[in-house]
């Protein structure tokens, strides 16, 4: 009653309005109400109904959320055959009636879009858990971290970027190599530590890679690492690379990180044959947690050499090979070392 009664004692909306800190429209309209009706409570609306009652709109939010729904078009449609719609509602009207439910709820919904996270089970995040704890006083500048890792041949000739400005009606597209022919790939097992990288060394799984004299338990030619070949990416590569980079900043015992592929089992021999022939100190990082590539920091440099790659755009697959070891060795400390 505040504007009323102002208004009564004004006879003016202007001056009603600044004294009620609100605007001369708003006054106008409760004084042409108070005038016509002799009442200020609201009337009761005469729109059409809302096509989700409260309910119904939770009832949407419950299957939106559920893992195995296909979206909000998707819903409407259940809803529609579960007898809560007489028809189909459009996906928009889905989507408000559920954010007005949530918000009710003091919960805020967004839709995710790419792909899902994978979900850390139970065992697992146990496993990582007791790894944390077990390390917790762990020098990790010690840690040389190893990782093996495709790079996809995906783009010949195309740019990738971020990124692209056409003309309203054009389309940013590229070519890209799609199924059922499948990229070619490079195949590289490499190291990386606070002091620097290690080189890079291709294995099989790598097109147009020979894989010499590694076979399979069957006798058959590999197509992916073997232990053999593991042997001589530790030997040729990881450890005297790993050993060069510590021992140059005076660390005389340092730790190898790998995960948990097969052909790694036989690892903690090989670096006691290391150790043996050269004198140094290498020791295993035992108790790796399985499905952890999180917790590996060369997983930055890979996605990094990917993305760079990508944008240069390769012609040819050789282009490619080289391309992805240069942007290694331009951008990361490279250290040239042999066995």
């Amino acid at each position: 009653m505040n504007i009323i009664s102002i208004m009564k004692e004004t006879h003016s909306i202007t001056a009603t309005a600044k004294k009620v800190h609100c605007s001369a429209k708003t006054v106008r309209r409760w004084w042409n109400r108070w005038q016509t009706t002799r009442t200020l409570s609201v009337k009761k609306g005469t729109g059409r109904k809302r096509a989700l009652s409260g309910a119904a709109a939770r009832t949407a939010m419950d299957m939106l959320l559920q893992q195995e729904c296909n979206g909000a078009a998707d819903v409407a449609k259940k809803l529609q055959s579960q007898g809560v719609t007489q028809q189909v509602l459009h996906k928009t009207t889905v989507i408000r009636a559920v954010k007005a439910a949530a918000k009710q709820l003091g919960k805020k919904l967004k839709v995710c879009r790419g792909k899902p996270k994978k979900l850390v089970v139970l065992r697992c995040r146990t496993k990582r858990l007791k790894f944390a704890k077990a390390n917790k006083y762990m020098e990790w500048c010690l840690v040389l971290f190893t990782d093996r890792k495709r790079f996809y041949f995906r783009y010949p000739g195309s740019k990738v970027k971020p990124a692209r400005w056409v003309v309203d009606g054009d389309h940013p597209d590229v070519d890209a190599v799609n199924q059922p022919s499948k990229p070619q790939c490079l195949n590289v097992y490499a190291g990386i530590s606070i002091h620097g990288m290690t080189l890079v060394h291709v294995v099989t799984g790598s097109s147009k890679h020979n894989t010499g004299s590694h076979k399979t338990k069957a006798g058959n030619p590999a197509r992916s690492i073997t232990q053999s070949e593991y042997r001589q990416v530790l030997l040729k590569t990881l450890l005297p690379c790993g050993h060069k980079l510590f021992s140059q900043h005076g660390a005389k015992t340092w730790y190898l990180q790998q995960d948990n592929d097969p052909s790694h089992n036989f690892a903690g021999s090989i670096i006691n044959e290391f150790n043996r022939k050269k004198g140094a100190s290498v020791k295993l990082l035992p108790n790796w947690p399985a499905n952890s590539p999180d917790l590996n920091i060369i997983e930055n440099v890979w996605a990094w050499v990917q993305a760079e790659v990508d944008k240069k755009g390769c012609e040819s697959f050789d282009d490619f090979v080289e391309a992805v070891k240069s942007t290694i060795a331009a951008r990361v400390w490279l250290v040239h070392c042999h066995s």
